[in-house]
């Protein structure tokens, strides 16, 4: 948790690749990396956001790899901190978008939409909006409500993999594939409720 408890400007004439060094160790020196660098992690993440991931998704992951980039830092490289931190930040982002537009893959395009909710794509710009609102905030649903094993199968079973092949690229048995999809179905018929 970040410990706004520190006087930032004791930190003021450190270097960032310094600052990365006590960072390991300290906490007052990780906070301060971290508020130096957050500007950067919003913007990123505002670059980077788009229909089936959110900017605060992106921040998370954004911070995730800030403090990755702390921790495996190696000033022996000659890299300055400022683009190693902004490599981890970005390709923490990147993973994150790769695995929801894996999951959003199934669904190619805005008709295929319109078919899914059986709603016309000759219908106002409005209700073409509200439509991708719908399954925007669905999508986000589904996976906050789902554990990783469970979001990992579903989002393979979508995809047309078999419980089979699902399982062996999961590591896990076919039974525990069937066991997360059935859970997976219970939550997002209840979601579907709402």
């Amino acid at each position: 948790m970040l410990d706004l408890d520190f006087n930032l400007n004791d930190f003021c004439s450190i270097n960032d690749e310094e600052l990365a060094a006590l960072a390991k160790s300290d906490k007052s020196a990780l906070n301060a990396l971290i508020c130096r660098y957050s500007k950067l992690v919003f913007i990123k993440s505002e670059i980077y956001a788009n229909y089936f991931t959110n900017s605060d998704d992106l921040r998370q992951e954004g911070l995730m790899g800030l403090l990755s980039a702390v921790g495996s830092f190696n000033p022996e490289k000659n890299v300055k901190f400022s683009t190693f931190a902004e490599v981890c930040i970005e390709n923490r982002m990147k993973s994150l978008l790769a695995k929801e537009n894996k999951f959003a893959s199934s669904v190619e395009n805005i008709d295929e939409l319109f078919e899914i909710s059986n709603i016309s794509s000759d219908e106002t710009p409005e209700s073409v909006y509200l439509c991708k609102e719908y399954f925007s905030e669905l999508f986000s649903s589904i996976r906050s409500a789902l554990s990783p094993t469970e979001l990992s199968a579903f989002n393979f079973c979508i995809q047309g993999l078999s419980y089979r092949a699902a399982a062996e690229k999961l590591g896990i048995t076919e039974k525990s594939v069937d066991n997360a999809m059935q859970r997976a179905r219970r939550k997002i018929r209840a979601l579907m409720r709402l």
